[in-house]
């Protein structure tokens, strides 16, 4: 594509002329490093764009430079210095949606943006140095599960308006609410809650002990969250003596799990000690629990049945847990660790909780509602 630059630069000219709205500019073969033609930046009529496999040109020649009606935007695979996101995002201003895929190392995003609903970053090739967002509605960082020994910093400063947040990785992720980083065994304190979200996502590796250590620190940043999905991941080597003792002694109380929570999916359960231990906890200790949905893990990849998987969650003692709450179990049918996020499903402002695997929809004409599974 780099010694077509100056065709692609008249082509570019031709859709501004026509107006164009939709556009996905793709640089194949690679390399990456070839420069995405400034002239893109001329096309103000454009409403949803993708670029994918190119180098962004420097934020600070976009000057003048804006999208004034641009709703969608999404970065595959692009190449990107600090403040080139920020700056397009800043120069966009109806922007609602802002997808990102691969590779952002060190790199950090501060997005200011009073428009701005949804930012979805999957990282699938390495990590980001910190991600910032103002204003926005949903936050969804995903990382790439096969990846270890990297760490994200994900960073949130003024969001009055989130309500949706997740995967938050307690091995993977630190977390940062303003000026304070969360750690184990702190108090959250006003200033470190984040009392809009409604809606928290999880993937932890309930066998390693350093991850689980995090998760009443990650809690209590959300009191008021009312639906709680949680991935767990495969674990190799657990740790030693996590069993229902444990979080009792260690986890303590959580405040929003105790008096919030109302539905929670467990998604990948493969019928472990450690992860039977903390569904016994929390089911000992929420009192607004209405619904448990227990999504277990394909048995082609685990070592017990799909009977063996159920009958260990049947047999816990139900009549210590606090409330009474109904408990739905499915069978995953897809590849080990579930099928990768898709931004559609992110963006569907339609769907108030896209991670919710089985909803309640209620019957017409009577007070009963039935199940309906929504996706792998």
């Amino acid at each position: 594509m780099g010694e077509r630059q100056a065709a692609l630069k008249l082509w570019l000219r031709l859709l501004a002329a026509k107006g164009v709205q939709e556009l996905v500019l793709v640089n194949r073969p690679w390399p990456r490093e070839v420069p995405l033609p400034s002239t893109l930046f001329t096309l103000s009529t454009l409403t949803r764009l993708y670029i994918g496999v190119w180098k962004f040109p420097d934020a600070a020649g976009l000057r003048g430079v804006s999208f004034p009606h641009l709703r969608e935007l999404g970065l595959c695979l692009v190449e990107v210095e600090n403040g080139d996101i920020d700056a397009v995002v800043a120069r966009s201003p109806v922007l609602e949606i802002l997808n990102i895929q691969g590779s952002l190392r060190g790199k950090c995003l501060r997005l200011v943006s009073q428009s701005l609903r949804c930012v979805q970053v999957c990282t699938s090739v390495t990590v980001m140095e910190s991600t910032e967002v103002v204003n926005a509605e949903r936050l969804i960082v995903c990382e790439d599960m096969n990846l270890s020994g990297v760490c994200t910093r994900v960073k949130i400063g003024n969001a009055p308006k989130l309500k949706l947040f997740a995967y938050l990785e307690p091995g993977k992720h630190t977390l940062e609410i303003g000026d304070t980083v969360i750690m184990p065994g702190v108090e959250a304190s006003p200033s470190m809650m984040l009392t809009t979200v409604k809606i928290l996502s999880l993937h932890v590796c309930f066998g390693v002990h350093k991850d689980i250590k995090m998760m009443p620190a990650f809690l209590g940043c959300f009191p008021n969250v009312e639906s709680l999905h949680i991935t767990s991941a495969k674990c190799d080597q657990p740790t030693d003596k996590l069993n229902l003792k444990f979080w009792e002694d260690e986890a303590g109380p959580i405040v929003n799990v105790l008096l919030r929570i109302r539905v929670m999916t467990f998604r990948e359960f493969r019928g472990e000690q450690y992860e039977l231990s903390f569904l016994r906890y929390f089911f000992k200790s929420t009192y607004a629990l209405n619904q448990a949905v227990i999504s277990l893990a394909n048995p082609s990849f685990t070592s017990r049945s799909e009977d063996e998987m159920i009958s260990s969650v049947v047999n816990m003692r139900i009549g210590n847990f606090a409330s009474e709450f109904e408990v739905l179990f499915y069978v995953s049918t897809g590849p080990e660790g579930l099928s990768r996020w898709t931004f559609k499903r992110g963006a569907k402002f339609s769907d108030d909780d896209p991670f919710a695997t089985v909803k309640i929809i209620p019957r017409p004409g009577d007070q009963t509602s039935q199940a309906c599974k929504c996706h792998n």
